[in-house]
């Protein structure tokens, strides 16, 4: 009776402990959001002035990036192969 009671109290002890996944659960967002924060002073300790503008260089060089990186339309109607196996384009 005494090893049931044993067994029982280290089975319930396993259940309310977190695994190590689950101590771990989330980090990972955190820590993108934390090397993606620009100026992390800002960030704990946010202004409430609406945003008024933005700089310039930094708008442009988005808006380049932009531009360069959107497929062209006549790119994007190109017909897409798919091919499964080795037999080549005719699929036969």
């Amino acid at each position: 009776m005494l090893a049931a009671v044993a067994a029982l109290a280290a089975c319930t002890g396993s259940m309310t402990k977190p695994t190590a996944t689950e101590t771990d659960f989330g980090n990972s967002a955190a820590s993108l959001i934390k090397a993606q924060t620009a100026n992390p002073a800002a960030a704990a300790n946010p202004s409430t002035d609406p945003v008024t503008g933005v700089d310039p260089d930094y708008a442009n060089a988005v808006i380049d990036v932009l531009r360069e990186s959107v497929s062209k339309p006549e790119a994007v109607r190109e017909r897409i192969l798919i091919q499964v196996g080795s037999q080549g384009q005719g699929g036969k």
